[in-house]
């Protein structure tokens, strides 16, 4: 992007001329950038320029490959077809393999699938190919397997009319002999019809070979699958893993569900037991022995005296003292009935209900009413409730101790039954399928028929006389070929001379690749260094006979160019002239120009600042003693060195004077500077004729004080790379504006047509604008 980055920071100038950024960044003819792509008219313009040199590369590569093509003999091609699939259902039903590869019915396209890459590399491997060479050989001796290799094409074919591949694989042979190609179709057409039928069987007895061989280890892995799995059935009583598995954890369950219960049952019986206990104050024995007492009726009725003795005793100790007979008799009495009461107590609950009666609990010998009965009974049975649940918590540990032991167990060895079931189930299938495909195979071995069909025999296109036809030559393709790459070639050798040469060739390459504008185009003219004889009416000229020159365009041009620069706004009072190189026409170009506007009626100042090599005195014939440089260094007045051209009346030229060192000082001194200013106010129009700008400096301090610079730029000359490098210098420097004129150009030919079409254009322009 340096070009376009040079130009975008000339855009905006002092005087306020908008110059148009540069959008590419490379000088080469046919531009290819990411923004802009391939420019194709710059490519054309190439293309045009250098149209002799691409027809040259053309015509000798297409000669080339014409004496190449000459030299290609005549090549004899034929071919024949095979069907190698059934294709109706009536064909696959009769087929023999149907009754191997389907259990009844109609097969489907699937049975019969073929892998035709597969097969296609198998017809054509070098055991395949080599055995039809040495039946050839017997009447086409030299014949061998890389004439065979090189023109025998096998493919699948494909209609025309369908995009679906056939089932039909197409053999193409090419050679110069028609026997020689005829030959060979028939023995390939055999050797294959043979290789699908005789081999096929010798791969199905290699199958079965291979088959018969796996058999006895496979039959032996059956077998100790099947013993193992026997005796871990055994061991440990298994018929179903699954089964056994599930109604062992059902049973877990349960008991684990029975043994919640149990628990339950007996925290609530011990609790009763308890309670029942504590209300009666009697332990079980006493309450067994309370209650046989209350059962018995001898001691109820003794019972019943004593409580009756005892009222009376009761009654009467209220009327008569202890020691009265009555209550002495009362008193005996109640011992009696007590004595009696205890030895009816022991005989009923023996010992120890004596015992108790004696001492102990006094609860047992009490009597006992309906309600403590109920009681003792639910107490000797919550004691019994009790025992029994205990001794059921018992049961229910040792069987949970023992399913606990059995379920830890049991995953290893259900996963050892797995196991030995799905290798015996894979053994078994396999061995299965073993014998399955062995009897297919040996019923597919034993068919006889052919199972591909000849679409249609082995041929050579003959014409009605029954001569063989040759196929279409590669000459042709090898001369249309030649002739492209010749083309090709010689664009190529184009492009590579203009980017060697890396000039401007027309004013379209220009303005192409410098988006700045373009005041002037002067058209080439033999005779514009040595005449400089323009007429003194400006505009009024195009009746003069000019024989010294080419055209009065060339005129013409620079009426357009000193136009442009008359109507500029804001208006052009000084300009300067300089060029990328040296040779460019600069000179020339300022001298018309002066002429021009002289003879347009302005006083015009032509300056010549080239110090280091001055041409305006040579060109207009005026002498050099003093000039500019003595304006600079020393007290001479402008008007002793200024002269008057000869070529107009309003004509001035100053020219460069003594050449002496240091002149790039001098063009930047102060007193250059109040020349200028001077110069400005004392005439319409000062040219300044400038040292080219490549390589050097001098006209680096004008740029500042003029109001224009005009940039020649010469077709076919200036290199590309010198204008970069100069617009690159002209981004440093202070100026109010850029614009270009194209000089010594040629188109087609035609040392007019260019201008002509440009000078339309740009007064085109002008009315719209």
């Amino acid at each position: 992007m340096e070009i376009e980055q040079t130009v975008q920071s000339l855009a905006p100038s002092m005087r306020g001329r908008p110059i148009a950024p540069l959008p590419s960044s490379d000088l080469d003819e046919a531009d290819v950038s990411p923004n802009r792509g391939l420019n194709l008219r710059a490519l054309g313009r190439t293309i045009q320029r250098q149209a002799l040199l691409i027809a040259g590369v053309a015509t000798a590569t297409t000669a080339l490959a014409i004496f190449q093509a000459m030299k290609i003999p005549l090549t004899y091609e034929g071919d024949f077809q095979l069907l190698v699939e059934p294709v109706t259902n009536e064909a696959r039903i009769a087929d023999p393999l149907t009754v191997t590869r389907t259990e009844g019915g109609v097969p489907g396209r699937d049975v019969f699938t073929l892998d035709y890459a597969t097969q296609i590399e198998i017809l054509q491997n070098p055991e395949m190919l080599n055995s039809i060479v040495q039946q050839v050989k017997s009447q086409y001796p030299d014949f061998s397997y890389v004439n065979l290799r090189e023109g025998l094409v096998v493919e699948r074919l494909v209609s025309e009319e369908s995009p679906d591949a056939t089932r039909i694989i197409k053999i193409t042979f090419e050679g110069n002999d028609p026997g020689l190609v005829q030959e060979v179709l028939k023995v390939t057409a055999d050797r294959f019809l043979q290789y699908s039928l005789e081999d096929r069987k010798s791969r199905f007895g290699e199958g079965i070979k291979f088959i018969e061989d796996q058999l006895p280890e496979l039959q032996q892995r059956v077998r100790s699958v099947q013993d193992q799995l026997q005796r871990l059935q055994q061991q440990y009583n298994l018929i179903n893993p699954e089964i056994q598995g599930g109604q062992l954890s059902e049973q877990v369950n349960n008991i684990t569900s029975l043994r919640l219960e149990t628990d339950r049952e007996l925290q609530e019986q011990r609790t009763l037991y308890s309670n029942l206990q504590r209300q009666l104050q009697l332990s079980p024995q006493e309450a067994i022995a309370a209650s046989a007492l209350s059962e018995d009726p001898n001691y109820r009725a003794l019972q019943t005296a004593l409580q009756e003795i005892q009222s009376q005793i009761a009654v009467e100790s209220a009327r008569f003292s202890d020691q009265s007979p009555v209550l002495l008799s009362l008193r005996q009495r109640e011992a009696n009935l007590a004595s009696l009461m205890n030895q009816q107590a022991q005989r009923i609950v023996g010992r120890a209900a004596g015992q108790n009666g004696s001492g102990g609990n006094p609860q047992v010998l009490a009597f006992q009413n309906s309600i403590r009965l109920g009681l003792i009974e639910q107490m000797v049975t919550a004691g019994n409730q009790i025992q029994m649940l205990e001794a059921r918590s018992r049961e229910i540990n040792q069987a949970t101790n023992q399913f606990r032991g059995r379920i830890q167990q049991f995953p290893a060895i259900a996963r050892q039954y797995n196991d030995l079931t799905r290798d015996l189930e894979i053994a078994t299938q396999t061995l299965d399928r073993l014998l399955t495909q062995r009897e297919t195979l040996r019923v597919e071995a034993a068919q006889t028929e052919i199972p591909w069909e000849m679409v249609s025999e082995p041929t050579i296109p003959r014409d009605a006389e029954g001569n063989p036809v040759p196929g279409p030559s590669r000459a042709a393709n090898l001369v249309i070929a030649g002739v492209g790459a010749g083309l090709l070639l010689g664009t190529l050798l184009a492009l590579m001379l203009e980017r060697y040469r890396n000039v401007f060739y027309t004013i379209e390459d220009i303005q192409d690749t410098i988006k700045l504008p373009t005041t002037g185009v002067i058209p080439f003219s033999r005779g514009a260094k040595q005449s400089l004889d323009f007429p003194t009416a400006f505009g009024a000229s195009g009746d003069v006979e000019d024989s010294r020159l080419e055209t009065a365009a060339f005129r013409e041009s620079f009426s357009d160019l000193y136009s442009n620069i008359r109507l500029a706004e804001p208006p052009i009072r000084a300009l300067m002239v300089s060029s990328a190189e040296a040779g460019d026409g600069k000179t020339t170009i300022a001298l018309y120009l002066a002429q021009t506007a002289a003879g347009a009626g302005q006083r015009v100042l032509l300056v010549d600042t080239n110090l280091r090599q001055p041409q305006v005195q040579s060109r207009l014939d005026l002498r050099n003693a003093k000039g500019l440089s003595d304006l600079l260094t020393s007290n001479v007045s402008a008007d002793e060195v200024i002269q008057r051209s000869p070529l107009a009346e309003n004509l001035y030229v100053l020219t460069a004077g003594s050449m002496m060192p240091g002149s790039a000082r001098l063009l930047g001194s102060d007193q250059m500077k109040q020349l200028m200013e001077k110069f400005r106010s004392a005439f319409d129009l000062v040219i300044y004729d400038t040292p080219h700008l490549f390589g050097v400096t001098d006209a680096n301090f004008l740029t500042a004080e003029v109001d224009e610079v005009l940039l020649v730029i010469a077709t076919g000359k200036t290199n590309r790379n010198a204008v970069q490098r100069v617009l690159n210098k002209l981004t440093g420097l202070p100026m109010s504006g850029v614009s270009l004129v194209v000089n010594h150009l040629r188109e087609h030919g035609d040392p007019t047509g260019a201008y002509t079409n440009y000078s339309q254009k740009s007064l085109s322009s002008r009315r719209d604008g």
